[in-house]
């Protein structure tokens, strides 16, 4: 089984600190190692280097090389701008494709943070298992969620398909985009409603049929521009077919319009790291505080804080459920249950002309 770690996207929502120059999969979170490198280093105890790959955009190709030095050269599956995951998923499956079109594959963001990754690997081996069961399946791994949450993509499951130990897979009913709070509210209370975290297991021959059926003018573009891999034409006629890819997802491409897919839900210390305010929950649990503070800092009676300083100092007073980020040229101050509103704020600072600030 190959493993294709996704790292063409911005994350907007982590602004300042994210920004198109250095997006957050290329920054650390919880320790030393920035996300993609957690990322890649969790799949080694299961998955052969050689059979690792990395979709990254071009702007990021160096800096993806730099912190993974490890991934061989031609395992870097380079797009030539963002355009979404659907054309993302096709660039690498036809790489995929090329190598070996009877394999499998599962592809994983390279920004999610889990901290129990046996567990992961355990679900992954089983992700595995389904997909040589079921060739003709997409296979997810979803997540039992722990809270109500509007900024999140739900999957809804139907009848159970299979187990294996603890683990079991269940048919999917439907997708579900961003629910208000109330609906969020529910689907928690629910048994049948995971997270969607946009990982995909599936046979590369099945996922190409899909898009030759859904998406015939995207494979057509990708198909194109992997045939020129490694020829002095490869950047032009990179940059002039993809043009052709849908700027959208996989998910409302293919997946919300297939019937046959299968969701293992999973419980392995899982965030997608979408906003500064899930950032400090997924930070105070895990250093089990209050509040977190990261350089130079001082506070007295806050609560349920994140403030990351820079060289001058930061003092609070009194705040609760405040957000605080400090880099050389920007400061963010936002109440952490409003932090998704940060995307937008990107979109003002583009339609204001500031994009020095992006």
């Amino acid at each position: 089984m190959y493993a294709v770690i996704m790292a063409s996207g911005q994350g907007t929502r982590l602004w300042p600190m994210s920004r198109v120059s250095k997006p957050k999969q290329f920054h650390a979170m919880l320790g030393r190692n920035t996300l993609i490198q957690d990322t890649y280093e969790r799949l080694l105890p299961t998955f052969a280097i050689k059979d690792i790959f990395v979709t990254v955009t071009k702007d990021y190709f160096e800096e993806a090389k730099k912190q993974l030095p490890g991934i061989p050269h031609e395992n870097f599956i380079v797009e030539p701008y963002a355009t979404g995951t659907l054309g993302t998923c096709a660039l690498a499956i036809a790489k995929l494709y090329s190598i070996n079109p009877k394999g499998n594959a599962v592809f994983l963001p390279s920004d999610h943070i889990i901290t129990e990754p046996k567990e992961f690997l355990r679900i992954v081996d089983f992700a595995e298992t389904l997909v040589r069961k079921y060739p003709k399946h997409i296979t997810l791994i979803g997540i039992n969620p722990t809270r109500p949450d509007t900024g999140m993509g739900y999957i809804q499951m139907d009848s159970q398909i299979e187990s294996f130990d603890s683990l079991k897979a269940f048919s999917v009913k439907r997708f579900v985009e961003k629910p208000d709070e109330k609906t969020a509210e529910r689907y928690v209370a629910a048994w049948e409603y995971l997270w969607n975290g946009g990982m995909f297991a599936w046979n590369i021959g099945h996922i190409r049929s899909l898009y030759e059926k859904y998406c015939p003018k995207t494979l057509k573009a990708v198909t194109e521009i992997i045939q020129a891999d490694g020829s002095n034409e490869y950047d032009k006629i990179a940059g002039s077919r993809y043009k052709e890819i849908d700027r959208t997802s996989v998910d409302y491409a293919i997946s919300e319009k297939e019937k046959n897919i299968l969701v293992i839900p999973g419980d392995f210390g899982w965030s997608d790291v979408g906003s500064w305010g899930t950032l400090s929950q997924v930070l105070r649990e895990h250093h089990n505080s209050f509040n977190i503070a990261k350089g130079n800092h001082i506070g007295v009676d806050d609560k349920d804080c994140l403030v990351l300083a820079n060289h001058k100092l930061i003092a609070t007073v009194g705040l609760e459920d405040i957000v605080v980020i400090d880099t050389e040229d920007a400061i963010l101050i936002c109440r952490g249950n409003k932090s998704q509103k940060v995307k937008d704020l990107i979109d003002k600072l583009k339609a204001e002309g500031k994009n020095l600030y992006l």
